[in-house]
């Protein structure tokens, strides 16, 4: 490997996770994508069920930074929640231990979470590193001082689909109607990401041939599906495989991410968003939060959030001149992320991790290690 600047391997990582697949959502995602796409030897311990699976996790999280003590460079937790067990696991593996912080698991609603956390956080010798320079703010409200290293998409997937776009029979498929214009959301169906207000308060100023999809699952399910039983234009797809969320990708017409504010629950970054620009599509987010930065990562158009007519305008101009609404600048592949993460690991910001591991074109690590110490269904 050929650097300009000084030449070092990538510290060897030891990531610990309580988010993970199969289960699904943005941490999952950049759980999975970090360690897939980290450039050095690296081992996992992860959960992939319920939260109440904690202590277990935090068991095995210790005997796993017992057992690679001194073959490990850095373990790194996947979000703040884990960050109290961060003294005894860099006791144990005798390892600097940092964080990453996403947003809402800085603000959970839980009386003294908040102040805890902080306090935990502060005791992190290792570093805290932010998805967004949101996320950073909330962190530094609380005493916290962060990197900000953004989130990424996996982008061979999603380029991937700039191919596919008009299929015929594609949209039939997910039983949408090959003529419609179609708006599309894909995420967590929670009152913040705002697939509710958007269908009762903007589809209703759009043309009537215009259809809201909504992929994802919920709180707010059973509410969309209300709408859709009095207005067909709204169709409510649910979870989706991810054959089924390219296809839908491929075939729509506008992205929308219509975040509503809402008081400790905030959008940390907007990977989903950051997908669909990647697949080429023109994307409209919410003027808040996170989405800031995923839109200025991106380069999209943002749109004041919880102004119907100011959506239903926005809409209307990405569906009448779609380049000015598509990214007008690269999406970050995880593997750039993964590479940053590997500099900020080693303290060095001369030497150029990216690409030096990672996956190969068929998604499989090539890291010299790959091992899952332990994993909880």
């Amino acid at each position: 490997m050929t650097t300009s600047g000084p030449t070092a391997a990538p510290p060897s990582l030891l990531f610990i996770t309580r988010k993970y697949p199969p289960a699904e959502g943005g941490m999952e995602e950049f759980s999975f994508q970090l360690f897939d796409q980290y450039p050095g030897d690296k081992w996992l311990v992860a959960q992939q069920g319920s939260d109440w699976q904690l202590p277990l996790l935090a068991a095995r999280a210790m005997r796993s930074a017992w057992r690679t003590r001194g073959q490990v460079g850095r373990i790194h937790l996947g979000d703040a929640l884990l960050a109290p067990i961060a003294p005894i696991l860099g006791w144990l593996g005798r390892a600097p231990v940092s964080v990453t912080v996403h947003g809402l698991d800085l603000t959970f609603r839980l009386p003294g979470y908040s102040r805890l956390i902080a306090v935990a956080l502060r005791r992190v010798r290792g570093g805290v590193i932010a998805v967004s320079q949101h996320t950073a703010g909330i962190a530094g409200a609380r005493g916290v001082h962060t990197v900000v290293v953004s989130n990424g998409v996996d982008l061979p997937r999603f380029t991937r689909l700039r191919a596919r776009t008009g299929a015929t029979g594609e949209r039939s498929a997910l039983g949408i109607p090959e003529d419609a214009t179609l708006i599309v959301t894909v995420g967590r169906l929670v009152r913040r990401k705002g697939a509710v207000w958007f269908a009762e308060q903007v589809l209703p100023l759009l043309p009537s041939d215009v259809v809201y999809a909504v992929s994802g699952d919920g709180p707010d399910r059973v509410r969309l599906e209300g709408i859709a039983s009095r207005d067909p234009r709204v169709r409510v797809l649910g979870r989706l495989s991810d054959d089924d969320v390219d296809r839908l990708l491929a075939n729509a017409d506008v992205f929308v991410a219509p975040n509503l504010p809402v008081e400790r629950d905030p959008e940390g970054f907007g990977i989903a968003p950051a997908e669909a620009a990647a697949a080429g599509l023109p994307v409209l987010v919410a003027d808040l939060e996170g989405l800031r930065d995923m839109a200025e990562v991106c380069g999209v158009p943002t749109v004041p959030p919880a102004d119907a007519a100011a959506w239903a305008t926005s809409v209307l101009a990405a569906i009448d001149e779609p380049d000015r609404a598509r990214p007008s600048r690269p999406v970050r592949d995880w593997s750039v992320v993964a590479g940053e993460y590997a500099r900020v690991f080693a303290g060095l910001t001369s030497v150029d991790y990216s690409g030096s591991g990672g996956s190969t074109p068929s998604g499989r690590s090539t890291a010299n290690t790959l091992s899952v110490i332990e994993t909880s269904p």
